[in-house]
C-alpha cells in the first residue's frame, strides 16, 4: 500500500496529464481525493472546490477528482511531489512507512470521542503545525485537515465489551490500528476495501473496519453484518488538503487566507454532513433489524488504556512521532481523556 510511482507509470501519466504550474496568473489545480465518485464525502469535497473559486474570485479553481482518477490512492504523495497532481485530499496514515508520525497524527486509535475534539487539536493546538513538519521533506504543504467522524464496526455477532473481540477475524489495516485489537485477541486480516462485502458474506471475516455507520450502510455491509458498535469509538481519522509548498509560497497572503478559511469550512461541512448521515442511517438500520451497540464509559476506558500502550510503543519509532504523541497526550489530559 505504501508503494511509490515507478518511472514507467510516471511517464505514462505525464503523457496524458498536464503538469502543474506555479504561475501566479494561472491557479487551475487538479486535486485528487480518497473518496469514490458519488459518495457523500466526495460531494462534500466538490462543495469545497466550488467554495474556493467563490472565495478567491476565480483566482484559484480546483478540479476535484475522486479516488483513482489519475493515480492510485496510495500514490498521491508522489504524484503531487512530481507535479502529476497539483494537490491531494488523502489520509496521511497512508505514508506511515515513510514517517511513523503520519500514523500518530493520522488517527490515534481510541483517542477522541467527537469530531470537535480532533478538529480543535489540529486547528487550535499543535496538530496542523506538526503535520506540516511531517510533510516538509516532501515539499508538500497541508493547508488544513478534515475528518468524516467516528467510525463504526459492522459485525456478524455482538461485541458488548472489548474482551469479546477474542478470536474474531476482523478486516483492518496492519500497524498501530491492528495492534490495539490484537491486545484483545482479535485476528486482523488485511484486504482491499472492494473485497470486504464478499469476505463478510463468505465468513472470511467476522467484522470490518471501513468507515462510519452511514458509509458502511451505503456499501451494503449491514445486509450481512447485523450488529454495529455505534456511536463508534475505536477510530476517527483525518485527511489533509495539501498542495506543493512552492506553489503555496507563490500565493498572495490574501489568497492564502481565503484557502485556509475554505479548508476549515470544508472540515466543518464534512463533520456536520456525516454526523447527519450517520444519525439517519442509525434510524434506518435499526428498523431493518441491525442491533446498534453503544459501549459503556468503562469499556471505552478499557479500550483506550490498551491503545495508549500501543501509541507509546509506536511513538518510539521516530523523534517526530514521539513529539506528535506527547503533544496529543498533553491535549487529551486537558480534556480528561487520559491521565
Amino acid at each position: 500500500m505504501k508503494r511509490t510511482l515507478t518511472d514507467l507509470t510516471l511517464a505514462a501519466i505525464l503523457a496524458t496529464t498536464p503538469l502543474a504550474t506555479a504561475s501566479a496568473a494561472d491557479y487551475n489545480w487538479t486535486v485528487q481525493s480518497m473518496w469514490q465518485s458519488g459518495t457523500t464525502t466526495q460531494e462534500s469535497f466538490d462543495r469545497f472546490a466550488a467554495d474556493v473559486e467563490k472565495r478567491t474570485g476565480g483566482v484559484v479553481t480546483i478540479r476535484p477528482l475522486p479516488a483513482g482518477a489519475v493515480v492510485g490512492t496510495a500514490e498521491t504523495l508522489d504524484a503531487v511531489t512530481m507535479g502529476v497532481l497539483d494537490g491531494q485530499h488523502n489520509a496521511p496514515a497512508y505514508w506511515t512507512g515513510r514517517e511513523p508520525a503520519f500514523a500518530v497524527l493520522g488517527g490515534l486509535v481510541g483517542a477522541y470521542q467527537e469530531p470537535k475534539q480532533l478538529l480543535d487539536y489540529f486547528y487550535e493546538n499543535e496538530g496542523l503545525d506538526l503535520l506540516r513538519e511531517a510533510y516538509e521533506p516532501y515539499g508538500i504543504y497541508p493547508i488544513g485537515i478534515a475528518t468524516w467522524g467516528m467510525e463504526s464496526l459492522p459485525l456478524k455477532k455482538p461485541v458488548e465489551h472489548p474482551e469479546e473481540f477474542k478470536g474474531m477475524k476482523l478486516r483492518m489495516s496492519k500497524g498501530m490500528f491492528s495492534e490495539v485489537f490484537e491486545k484483545f485477541g482479535a485476528i486482523p486480516i488485511e484486504m482491499a476495501g472492494t473485497e470486504v462485502y464478499s469476505a463478510l458474506d463468505k465468513g472470511v471475516v467476522d467484522g470490518a473496519d471501513w468507515g462510519t455507520l452511514s458509509m458502511n450502510g451505503e456499501l451494503g455491509f449491514h445486509d450481512i453484518a447485523k450488529y454495529a458498535i455505534y456511536p463508534g469509538f475505536h477510530s476517527m481519522s483525518i485527511a489533509d488538503v495539501s498542495i506543493r509548498k512552492s506553489v503555496w509560497d507563490s500565493l498572495s497572503p490574501e489568497v492564502q487566507e481565503e484557502l485556509t478559511a475554505a479548508v476549515r469550512a470544508f472540515a466543518d461541512d464534512m463533520a456536520a454532513t456525516m454526523q447527519d448521515e450517520d444519525e439517519k442511517a442509525a434510524e434506518k438500520l435499526a428498523g431493518e433489524g441491525v442491533t446498534l451497540i453503544n459501549w459503556s464509559d468503562e469499556d471505552k476506558t478499557t479500550f483506550r488504556a490498551a491503545a495508549v500502550e500501543v501509541w507509546k510503543d509506536f511513538a518510539k519509532r521516530s523523534d517526530l512521532a514521539q513529539k506528535a504523541l506527547d503533544s496529543q497526550l498533553t491535549y487529551m489530559r486537558g480534556l480528561g481523556l487520559v491521565e
